[in-house]
């Protein structure tokens, strides 16, 4: 006990659960590994980890480092720059764990409660689609063959060179918010030291993903359709990252556009032509819904056939190349397509509804004092 004061001394204690304290300092953690939810949600979210916790040691479940370690390893491989956090922060790392530890027991204690309440017959799978059917809509999706021609090829790219000066610079020892101020484009983000702000993982640009990997103040080269960006990874919190850039446009002469562009319109001929011979690189993409392609990509596609190909359109750095491959329209799935993944989520729901009306029935039997 003297330990437990000792520490309450300097933490701010907000809830007891049985003997079991919650501090300020252990929900900001927390609330690092779930970005969005609400100090109230999270609380609630914490006393029931503690109840779950002393249920297991009634009930004397026993949880290997093993499974937490799998368990671990899993949700670490769907969750880019999550390891390289965790690493940074020791304590932050045992809370996380602990989490993990909670999530291995909260799945043992639903086997062994709640087994054999958690099946469906087939009659009570598809009255479900019945009535759920018409928001089960799968939405127009087009598959499309994409060829990218560069406007300057990768040796006479003066703006990549650029980059890659500026970057060496930096690595140099060079401070960052004056190159922001010598080099970038981005009029809106020089005043601040090229700092683009706050990001959750969920947040970030396809083609700025890679950030996820870098150690804190390591910087690299991105490229999007605006131009080549310096990313440099200013802090880590939590989950979320704070970034800064160099922005330099694409500032490509007429003459160059009108010779890439001769190029994409040589390279469809041959393509148009079923001529294997030319070496550029077809990528399948899709099924992709229509919808959600890039605006200029948008009105293209949307009007073209199934085996037409497009005219050369500039976005970025290319001249890009579609044809298409396939396109599905908008439909209700049958039941037959989707009736195992309707079986799933009628079993997560049920569980969670089981879950919660059973930690609040236990929890009237526990003290809880919020302060």
């Amino acid at each position: 006990m003297l330990i437990l004061f000792l520490f309450l001394a300097f933490d701010e204690l907000i809830c007891v659960v049985d003997r079991e304290p919650i501090t300020r300092s252990e929900l900001h953690y927390v609330s690092m590994f779930y970005p969005g939810v609400g100090y109230n949600e999270l609380l609630e979210k914490m006393i029931n980890d503690k109840v779950i916790m002393l249920v297991a040691e009634e009930e004397t479940l026993r949880v290997s480092e093993e499974e937490i370690s799998q368990m671990r390893n899993e949700l670490i491989s769907n969750t880019p720059g999550l390891a390289a956090m965790l690493e940074e922060n020791q304590y932050l790392n045992g809370v996380y764990n602990q989490q993990i530890r909670v999530q291995v027991y909260t799945n043992k204690i639903l086997g062994l409660k709640f087994k054999n309440r958690l099946s469906f017959s087939p009659a009570e799978t598809h009255d479900f689609y019945q009535s759920y059917k018409d928001s089960l809509v799968t939405p127009e999706t087009v598959t499309i063959e994409k060829i990218q021609i560069p406007v300057l090829p990768f040796e006479d790219n003066r703006l990549l060179k650029k980059a890659e000066k500026i970057l060496t610079e930096y690595k140099k020892g060079g401070d960052f918010s004056s190159l922001v101020s010598k080099y970038s484009d981005d009029v809106t983000t020089v005043p601040y030291g090229g700092k683009l702000g706050v990001f959750s993982p969920g947040d970030i640009p396809p083609h700025l993903v890679r950030v996820l990997e870098l150690e804190k103040g390591e910087a690299e080269i991105f490229d999007s359709p605006a131009g080549y960006h310096i990313i440099r990874l200013d802090e880590r919190r939590g989950i979320n990252i704070l970034i800064s850039q160099i922005l330099l446009k694409f500032n490509f002469t007429e003459r160059e556009v009108e010779t890439a562009e001769e190029r994409a319109l040589k390279i469809k001929k041959q393509w148009s032509n079923e001529d294997s011979t030319f070496p550029d690189k077809i990528e399948i993409v899709g099924p992709l819904p229509i919808r959600a392609l890039p605006p200029a990509f948008l009105s293209l596609i949307d009007t073209m056939n199934i085996g037409q190909i497009s005219d050369p359109l500039l976005e970025g750095m290319y001249f890009h190349l579609f044809r298409v491959k396939d396109k599905e329209k908008s439909r209700i799935p049958e039941y037959s397509e989707i009736k195992n993944r309707l079986s799933n989520v009628m079993m997560q729901q049920k569980m969670m509804k089981l879950l919660n009306e059973w930690l609040e029935a236990k929890k009237k039997r526990i003290f809880i004092k919020k302060i």
